[in-house]
């Protein structure tokens, strides 16, 4: 989940943080215990209802398909319209004075496992110029093995390329879960760790493609970026961070076969 501030208070990532999971097997039941009041005092938000798909009437329609996990699902806001997935198509088609369509594929708590194994059909079935990835955060909510991850998010890219080769995949940075005020410590600093471990790996794997970008780690979330479990974004958490997605994405000329249109 990424935020608009211009401030860095990121902690330096560190080789320790590979260390990650076989610390949390070594606090296994301090963790677990701490996993059941997380539940218990979070509210459990339902996913946004469908339908989860739009149009914006344009010349040129953009065909954007978001996919993934809670991000995906709306978990935080009462209409798809006010989704990751809508705000970055609208955005996007404010922005190069285009129409665009959009549709989301996924479901809350989904992993990379889950991905690959129930939901590349659907998105697959239709063609799309831009892929809109969210995933991740479960894998390292869960305490999936880093390698086991790593290798799903490879066989991720390539059969997304092979249905969508034409199109430019934006994946999302896994969220900096030290700033999530609702999870205690030490579990708040495992889940940082094991996340950075999975983005420090699959990072340059997805960049080294011409075809893929990941946006940069977020630098804070501003007041209103949270929905009312303090872990899902808001409303305004997933307008900012679209805006935030987009504007990478034209900088770093991600876009650049839409705009030469």
């Amino acid at each position: 989940m990424t935020g608009p501030s211009t401030q860095n208070p990121f902690p330096p990532v560190l080789a320790s943080h590979t260390l990650a999971w076989p610390s949390a097997v070594a606090l296994a039941p301090l963790l677990f215990v701490q996993g059941k009041y997380v539940r218990r005092v979070i509210p459990r938000m339902p996913q946004a209802p469908e339908p989860w798909s739009g149009v914006a009437p344009g010349p040129e329609p953009i065909r954007v398909l978001g996919l993934g996990d809670s991000t995906i699902a709306g978990v935080g806001v009462s209409d798809a319209m006010h989704g990751l997935t809508a705000q970055f198509s609208i955005a996007l088609g404010a922005e190069l004075s285009r129409g665009v369509s959009w549709r989301c594929v996924g479901e809350s708590g989904a992993t990379t496992k889950d991905i690959l194994q129930r939901f590349l059909p659907p998105a697959l079935e239709e063609p799309a110029d831009v892929l809109l990835v969210s995933i991740g955060t479960n894998d390292a909510k869960n305490l999936k093995p880093l390698r086991a991850t790593i290798a799903r998010f490879e066989r991720l890219i390539n059969v997304l390329r092979e249905g969508h080769p034409n199109a430019v995949m934006l994946f999302s940075s896994l969220p900096a879960f030290y700033l999530f005020p609702t999870l205690p410590e030490p579990l708040r600093g495992i889940l940082y760790r094991h996340a950075q471990a999975i983005e420090r790996s699959v990072r340059p794997l997805i960049e080294a493609r011409s075809f893929a970008f990941m946006s940069p780690p977020p630098s804070g979330y501003n007041d209103t970026f949270f929905a009312e479990d303090g872990f899902h974004p808001s409303a305004d958490g997933y307008r900012d961070w679209a805006h935030f997605a987009l504007r990478d994405a034209l900088e770093r000329g991600a876009l650049a076969q839409l705009t030469a249109r």
